[in-house]
């Protein structure tokens, strides 16, 4: 009999300890963690540099996991600036460690794929930016959809929606998949450089309407 029980975590906050919750996480639920690993700083940075945010943006984050894009976010000083922080996280370990650790930021427990009504229920009409860490080549095609129109419909005209493909997954069919379902609703379409100090190396995409 396999035991699934999250692994014992060394230090709360360390970089070893995310990683051995993260792997705990994947080993019990690999569809919905996506990664044996968390994304490296670099990664992160890539994810959140030249965000252009003003005073009462919103700044929604998907599957923020252990957190450290929330982590790059935050030294953008958010709250001192105005700008609002959602985090949607569907693990409630992963979700009660956010909590813990970024207390000056909101994070909802539940589905992405419910993104419209979670931003209707707490008075927000549209993101100025969408940060995603979810596994999407790794999510069912009525789940990707559904994220994809929800998307569509919470980001502001002149915002921009961030996510991230492994450079080894970039051509498989799935990827492929959910690139084609944003190219449908998205016009604008950027991939960054590989970032190669990321476990595995990793491509930035950025959309925008």
């Amino acid at each position: 009999m396999t035991d699934t029980k999250p692994l014992p975590v060394p230090r709360a906050g360390s970089a070893l300890g995310d990683s051995v919750r993260f792997v705990g996480r994947f080993l019990s639920s690999p569809t919905s963690v996506g990664a044996v690993l968390p994304s490296s700083r670099y990664l992160a940075y890539m994810m959140v540099r030249d965000l252009r945010l003003q005073r009462g943006d919103l700044v929604v984050e998907y599957g923020p996991g252990t957190g450290p894009m929330t982590q790059a976010l935050a030294k953008l000083d958010l709250v001192h600036r105005g700008i609002d922080y959602l985090g949607i996280e569907l693990d409630p370990e992963f979700h009660a460690t956010l909590s813990h650790r970024f207390p000056d930021l909101a994070f909802h427990l539940g589905s992405v794929a419910d993104v419209v009504k979670i931003l209707d229920e707490r008075g927000h009409r549209q993101a100025r930016a969408i940060i995603s860490g979810l596994p999407f080549a790794s999510l069912p095609t009525s789940i990707q959809a559904a994220v994809v129109r929800g998307t569509y419909r919470v980001l502001a005209d002149d915002g921009e929606f961030r996510t991230f493909q492994y450079v080894h997954a970039y051509p498989l069919p799935a990827a492929r998949r959910f690139r084609r379902l944003m190219a449908k609703r998205f016009h604008g379409y950027v991939r960054s450089v590989p970032v190669l100090r990321n476990v595995p190396p990793a491509y930035v995409l950025s959309y925008t309407k």
